[in-house]
């Protein structure tokens, strides 16, 4: 990602302080636990409809502003940077922006809505100016003046800070602000001990530090922190009690308790249960369910069931057709496109509206050539590996990866004109839930979200439920195909 300074200059501040003149700063304000790191992360506080309806109510601007530009919904591949053209741009609302980059860079919306409010004053502005919109977060606006014009728009502002502040918390280490270390804020330089015309200030967080880095000023975070609490938005003792610490893609299961029978999969911060073994192993490994405390399972609220198997066709009440993909729903947009796809009309699952509502939208299938199917193709010129679907080619950058997530698929040999037709997208990850070793090294990690987790006691390992047997060596090329995530300890 590329790095810039990401903090608002004085006079920036002041503009803001003079656009919402009915809030008074806040005097109680501690400036070493601004928000806690569970708050910042809890990207699920807010559906889109609620973000609208809370613009609605401060009757701002963005509650009907629209923006043109890549902001991928959850239900999107991410596209490169590089691989991305003007057909990838698509208008879509603020608020369904802000949920968007909450979702994709895993930041709490609430802390997207108090950095809109602080920044430029958009929550509460309802005619603000081209250059508040277009410079929504503050991104790339640097204290010595100016802005670049790069991340000029507002849903490439809201993406792109996002992104830094999720960026930023799993690289806090490596920078000047940082938990338990003691720094100046105000001094001219970062020798201690503080000037008195500075505040010294020990982040007692990760979420601190970074708005520290973000923004190196007392009374910009007092800002943020007297907005928070003004709209609400602060987390009760028992929110940050009940964070769990299963990763996300994990399968499973109660050894204690009442019920001990139902598998469920952590997926977006919830368990959602399967309604039986066809679900499950249409989709996952039967051995790769976990046994855990029924109190780390019970920290997750439940889910929607997952109720039909991969592959289904579903019919709804008016007659539409989809292909249930994973956890999405596909809808098949027209007969000659299901005639195409080979499925037998009598293996339809007529279902109610009401169970269609509980699964995710994925893209529509309305392409006769393109195939919504997995495939393993291989290149012969090169002897290299691609999964295929929907138009696309991943790279396979070691058989290791094969073996891990598609030991059912079966390679084919592809000619060049089916690899020239594909878009090479990035290489293929290993599949979440997957517990890898480096051949370099002794650390255990999971691979969760697309990232590797270190396991990093004996504790933690026993008490998730994995087995030293289910451990998978893999190549330093392959895990370090992975990024690094928050370790996981009890």
């Amino acid at each position: 990602m590329k790095k810039r300074q990401l903090h608002l200059g004085l006079a920036g501040l002041l503009t803001i302080v003079f656009l919402i003149p009915q809030m008074t700063m806040a005097s109680s304000t501690d400036y070493n636990t601004i928000i806690s790191d569970a708050e910042a992360i809890d990207h699920q506080t807010m559906t889109q409809v609620e973000i609208r309806d809370f613009l609605r109510n401060k009757n701002s601007r963005l509650a009907n502003y629209f923006y043109l530009g890549y902001n991928p919904s959850p239900y999107e591949e991410i596209i490169p940077k590089d691989q991305r053209t003007s057909v990838n741009n698509k208008q879509r609302s603020a608020s369904e922006i802000i949920y968007n980059a909450a979702y994709e860079a895993k930041i709490n919306p609430k802390f997207l809505l108090t950095m809109l409010q602080k920044e430029m004053g958009l929550v509460e502005d309802s005619s603000p100016t081209e250059r508040q919109l277009a410079f929504a977060m503050g991104y790339a606006c640097p204290d010595s003046g100016g802005c670049d014009i790069e991340y000029r728009g507002f849903g490439r502002q809201v993406r792109s800070s996002a992104l830094q502040v999720s960026y930023d918390l799993e690289h806090v280490n490596q920078y000047r602000f940082q938990p338990g270390h003691t720094a100046c804020i105000g001094d001219p330089n970062d020798s201690l001990p503080c000037t008195a015309s500075a505040t010294q200030v020990i982040p007692s967080n990760k979420i601190t530090s970074v708005m520290y880095r973000y923004t190196p000023h007392i009374h910009g975070n007092q800002l943020f922190k007297t907005i928070w609490d003004r709209y609400d938005f602060a987390s009760t003792p028992d929110f940050i009690a009940s964070i769990g610490i299963i990763p996300e893609g994990s399968l499973v299961k109660a050894r204690d308790g009442e019920d001990t029978d139902t598998i469920y999969l952590i997926h977006n911060n919830q368990r959602r249960p399967f309604a039986s073994i066809s679900a499950l192993v249409s989709r996952f490994e039967l051995t790769r369910v976990l046994p855990v405390a029924s109190i780390e399972l019970d920290k997750f609220a439940i889910g929607n069931l997952i109720q039909y198997p991969a592959g289904s066709i579903l019919e709804g009440p008016d007659g539409s057709k989809y292909l249930l993909d994973g956890l999405q729903k596909r809808k098949i947009v027209s007969d000659e496109v299901f005639r195409n796809l080979g499925f037998n009309p009598e293996e339809i699952e007529v279902v109610s509206s009401t169970e269609l509502a509980t699964i995710e939208n994925g893209l529509d299938i309305d392409d006769l050539d393109v195939s919504p199917l997995e495939q393993l193709l291989r290149d012969p010129s090169t002897g290299g590996v691609y999964y295929a679907k929907d138009g696309k080619k991943y790279p396979i950058v070691n058989p290791e990866i094969i073996d891990l997530n598609y030991p059912d698929l079966t390679i084919t040999n592809a000619t060049p004109e089916q690899l020239t037709a594909l878009r090479k997208l990035l290489p293929v990850k290993i599949k979440d839930g997957t517990l890898v070793i480096s051949e370099k090294s002794n650390q255990v990690y999971v691979i969760a979200d697309g990232k590797r987790r270190w396991v990093s006691n004996e504790q933690t390992f026993i008490e998730l439920g994995y087995s030293w047997a289910n451990i998978k060596q893999v190549s330093d090329r392959v895990l370090k195909l992975h990024k690094v995530g928050e370790q996981l300890s009890l």
